[in-house]
C-alpha cells in the first residue's frame, strides 16, 4: 500500500519526500534519542560509534548501489521486451499485407484494434500485473482467423509457415510483458535496507553534538534519502512517472496505418 501511494507521486515529489524522512530519521531521532538519561553520549561511547559508523556506511551503500543496478537491469529487460513485442506485431502486419489473400484486411484491421487496445485497454492494467480481457479475445479472434488460412500458391505455402511462427512469437510476447510487469526488488531487500538505516540511527546516537557532527547528519541523510528516492523510482517498470510507456507500440501503428505493400 505504501509503494502504491508513493508511485501517484511524480519523481521530483518521491525525491524530496525521502530526502525529509531520512533527514527527521537520521537527524532529529538521533537528539530525542540522547535527552534519555540511559543514552546520554560520552567521549567513549563516540569512539565506539566512529568505528562502527564506516563499516555500516560502506556497506550500505554497496548494498544500494548493487540493488541500483538490479533495478536498472529489471527496467531495460521490460523495455527490450516491449520493443521486441511491438517488432515482432509489425512483421506479422508485413507478412500479412505480402501474403495475398481476401481474408487478409479483415486480420489486419482486427490487428490494428489489437495494437490500440494493448496501447489503451492493458497497459493501464500493467501496474497491477494483469491483462485485459478485451485485449486477449481479440488476439483470439485474429489467431483463429489466421489459422483458418488455406495457402494456395507456392508463395503462400511458404509465407504461411513465416505467419504461423510469428503469431506464436507475438503471443509468447504478450505473456511475457504481462508476467514480467510484476518485477521488483524482493521485500526482503528492503528489509535490510532498514535495518541499515536503523542501526545508523543508533550509532548516531552514539556521538557527542558537535558542529562536525551537526553538519554530517545534513550530508549523510540527503544523500540517502536521494539514493533511496532513485531506487523506488526504478524498482517497478510499470508503475511511477518513469514507468515504461509504450512508445515502440504507437511506433507500430503509425507504421501499420500507412502500410499498403
Amino acid at each position: 500500500m505504501l509503494f502504491n501511494w508513493i508511485y501517484k507521486r511524480s519523481n521530483v515529489q518521491i525525491l524530496i519526500l525521502l530526502v525529509c524522512f531520512f533527514v527527521v530519521l537520521l537527524d532529529a531521532a538521533p537528539r530525542v534519542l540522547q535527552s534519555i538519561p540511559a543514552l546520554v553520549p560520552s567521549q567513549d561511547s563516540t569512539r565506539l560509534g566512529l568505528s562502527l559508523f564506516g563499516s555500516i556506511i560502506t556497506l550500505s551503500g554497496l548494498l544500494i548501489g548493487f540493488l541500483l543496478n538490479q533495478a536498472q537491469m529489471n527496467l531495460r529487460e521490460v523495455q527490450s521486451l516491449v520493443s521486441q513485442e511491438a517488432g515482432r506485431i509489425n512483421n506479422l502486419d508485413r507478412l500479412l499485407t505480402r501474403y495475398g489473400d481476401p481474408a487478409v484486411p479483415v486480420i489486419r484491421k482486427e490487428l490494428f484494434e489489437y495494437m490500440n487496445s494493448i496501447v489503451n485497454d492493458e497497459w493501464p492494467n500493467l501496474e497491477k500485473a494483469q491483462g485485459s480481457s478485451k485485449t486477449h479475445m481479440l488476439w483470439r479472434g485474429i489467431s483463429r482467423k489466421i489459422m483458418s488460412l488455406e495457402p494456395v500458391t507456392n508463395r503462400q505455402i511458404a509465407m504461411y509457415t513465416d505467419i504461423i511462427k510469428k503469431s506464436e512469437e507475438v503471443a509468447e510476447s504478450r505473456e511475457a510483458r504481462i508476467e514480467r510487469a510484476s518485477i521488483h526488488l524482493p521485500g526482503l531487500f528492503w528489509i535490510v535496507i532498514s535495518i541499515c538505516i536503523f542501526s545508523l540511527v543508533a550509532i548516531n546516537t552514539l556521538f557527542l553534538p558537535s558542529d562536525s557532527f551537526v553538519f554530517g547528519l545534513k550530508i549523510l541523510p540527503v544523500t540517502l534519502g536521494a539514493l533511496i528516492s532513485l531506487l523506488v523510482i526504478t524498482d517497478q517498470p510499470f508503475k511511477g512517472q518513469s514507468a515504461v510507456k509504450p512508445d515502440a507500440f504507437y511506433k507500430i501503428i503509425e507504421s501499420i496505418k500507412t502500410r499498403t505493400e
